[in-house]
């Protein structure tokens, strides 16, 4: 029998995962439950029979070894691995049970190293777009004339990425610094 997906679109940030967490855990309430993520969607199996928690946790460049270990950690405390997006963010879940919701780091030390894994990352696609926009404006200004109708809105692009990614960097910052004092 061929499983049924539905598709939902959806838009998450890195920075702030927990709200994909959020709205994963209402579907699943729903009888959706997650299978497969994409860019800008992911894709659900319908049974209202079941319910579940779900958690993300970024762990990017996993070899395959490294990952069976990180998989099997998981599984021996309840998790099961659902799926990953990019082999970065991984998908867990959990039978629901009522009261507070389960978490798969539990201790401040983990949390804060994975919030500051997170906003390095962040840094460095900051760093590495303001290198690349730096040396483009630079070679198209000094090979080409008249082309102020490209640099606008190439520059206001760069500007809203550099604001998006500068929030995210903040962002997680106040994270740690909420987990840590």
């Amino acid at each position: 029998m061929v499983e049924h997906l539905e598709k939902r679109f959806r838009f998450t940030t890195s920075w702030n995962y927990e709200k994909e967490e959020e709205w994963l855990n209402g579907l699943s309430a729903q009888g959706l439950h997650f299978k497969k993520a994409g860019a800008f969607n992911s894709f659900f199996t319908r049974n209202p029979s079941v319910r579940y928690t779900y958690r993300l946790d970024y762990q990017p460049g996993l070899t395959k070894e490294r990952l069976q270990e990180y998989r099997d950690l998981y599984q021996d405390a309840g998790w099961e691995y659902v799926s990953s997006y990019k082999g970065a963010w991984h998908y867990f879940r959990t039978e629901w049970e009522s009261g507070d919701l389960p978490k798969l780091y539990t201790d401040t030390e983990s949390l804060t190293e994975h919030y500051k894994k997170i906003q390095r990352v962040i840094g460095i696609l900051m760093l590495t777009n303001v290198i690349i926009f730096s040396t483009n404006m630079v070679n198209v200004l000094n090979h080409y004339s008249g082309v102020w109708g490209i640099i606008l809105p190439v520059a206001c692009i760069y500007v809203l990425l550099f604001g998006l990614l500068g929030y995210g960097y903040v962002k997680t910052g106040k994270k740690i610094k909420k987990i840590t004092s």
